[in-house]
């Protein structure tokens, strides 16, 4: 019986011992897992912080490129609307040359429209300005056939 007991009693403190030594390597091991925890915890936090500010700067951005794409749109409309008036006004004071006052009025009227249409961002020179308000101005004289051509050149370029 004393050999059982002698037995049994190293046994249990041998596991005593060894349970004494996986408590401190549990307890370091619980330590360092709080460590990482508490910084994977912070840098998880930097990244959502990070991500909003991304989502913010997103939506801003699409904002600005919203803004710029509907000028970019109303003015390439404004554009082309002041082109095909070019040209109409080109094609009339072409086929108008040494036509009769009728259609003279009638091309000063293309004319006026085609100034009042003109997008704000392309301005004429000031001599070609000059130049049309002669031309508005005129009421049917002998120097309608130079001023077409004045005209017609002003609007082709």
């Amino acid at each position: 019986y004393a050999c059982w007991c002698e037995k049994t009693t190293a046994r249990k403190a041998e596991a005593i011992t060894d349970a004494n030594n996986d408590l401190r390597a549990f307890g370091q091991t619980i330590l360092s897992l709080k460590g990482k925890i508490a910084t994977l915890a912070f840098e998880i936090e930097e990244l959502e912080t990070n991500i909003a500010l991304n989502k913010k700067a997103q939506a801003e951005a699409t904002a600005v490129r919203q803004k710029e794409n509907a000028a970019w749109v109303s003015e390439a409309t404004e554009l082309k609307e002041a082109i095909a008036a070019l040209e109409k006004a080109v094609t009339v004071l072409v086929g108008g040359t040494g036509a009769s006052a009728l259609l003279q009025e009638s091309t000063k009227a293309q004319v006026r429209v085609l100034i009042s249409d003109m997008p704000v961002s392309r301005s004429l020179k000031s001599n070609q300005v000059a130049l049309l308000h002669e031309f508005l101005q005129s009421g049917g004289s002998t120097k309608y056939m130079p001023q077409s051509f004045t005209v017609q050149g002003i609007l082709k370029d």
